[in-house]
């Protein structure tokens, strides 16, 4: 797919009318795509687990805080390359601080500016919260060639602060590689086939893991032991415990060592949800 073109005010415009930058949920459409954006490195296009629809991420560190988003059971949505509109505030600000305003490569045009994500997260009293968060890596925020970045992300950072929205940035020291690479894996297993989803078996499953700690086996061989238990192939067993290790019911340190099941099984919490503790109940 052809990127867009940004050559005139009008091309502006007619992508806001078209509902780029616009919408919330899966009606969300990223101001900027992959193919409207020149290579810099690695891009990704994910469907989403969360917010069903394709996300739009311009580095491995965005794909990185997007499976974290994706993670967290706070974040209720995920709006990622969010322009900053009207244009005319941003160049009030840059204005006001003295900065230089960006414009569209070969072209006279001020460029609409974007932040990275900005995400809706609950709150702990069930009110719900918009934050703004730019994602940048440490080496971009250091030494000389750092200046001009800085400089923009002061406009970013006061633009936000005008509209009352919490506003940061996040670096690769948020996460380990451990915790990505992990968090990768999981997320393939976030949804499960509907005859692997009954609160019964995974009752069984969780009350079949909790016997296993004693035993000295390898992840691969406490799977196949609760496979064999519960009459399911190994492979459904394996889906079903990453499955629930993305939905936090079997609590692991994601952020030490990579999930290998080879690996011995390592430590774990249960965390029995209302409709399964009520059945474990009912059942002993």
């Amino acid at each position: 797919m052809r990127g867009r073109r940004f050559a005139s005010k009008q091309d502006i415009e007619r992508h806001i009318a078209n509902g780029f930058g616009g919408g919330a949920g899966a009606g969300y459409m990223p101001w900027l795509r992959v193919q409207d954006v020149p290579s810099r490195g690695r891009s990704h296009k994910i469907l989403g687990v969360k917010v069903e629809r394709i996300h739009h991420l311009l580095s491995d560190l965005e794909r990185a805080y997007l499976l974290v988003c994706e993670f967290s059971e706070d974040v209720v949505d995920i709006r990622e390359q969010y322009p900053l509109l009207p244009v005319e505030s941003t160049q009030a600000i840059a204005r006001a601080i003295g900065v230089r305003y960006p414009k569209y490569t070969g072209t006279t045009l001020p460029l609409v500016m974007t932040t990275d994500f900005l995400l809706t997260v609950k709150q702990p009293n069930g009110d719900f919260k918009t934050v703004a968060r730019t994602i940048k890596y440490q080496h971009d925020l250091k030494g000389k060639d750092a200046v001009r970045t800085l400089e923009k992300l002061e406009v970013e950072r006061r633009f936000w602060m005008s509209q009352g929205v919490d506003w940061s940035i996040v670096t690769e020291e948020l996460f380990t590689p451990d915790l990505i690479k992990n968090l990768g894996l999981l997320r393939r297993y976030a949804q499960l086939p509907r005859a692997l989803m009954g609160s019964s078996l995974h009752c069984d499953f969780m009350e079949a893991m909790e016997e296993s700690k004693v035993y000295p086996w390898t992840t691969a061989e406490c799977l196949r032991k609760i496979a064999a238990r519960l009459s399911i192939p190994y492979g459904e067993a394996r889906d079903i415990f990453f499955n629930l290790i993305w939905r936090k019911l079997i609590q692991i340190d994601l952020s030490s060592a990579p999930l290998h099941l080879k690996s011995p099984l390592p430590d774990f919490n249960l965390v029995y949800p209302s409709e399964i503790a009520a059945l474990s109940e009912k059942l002993s």
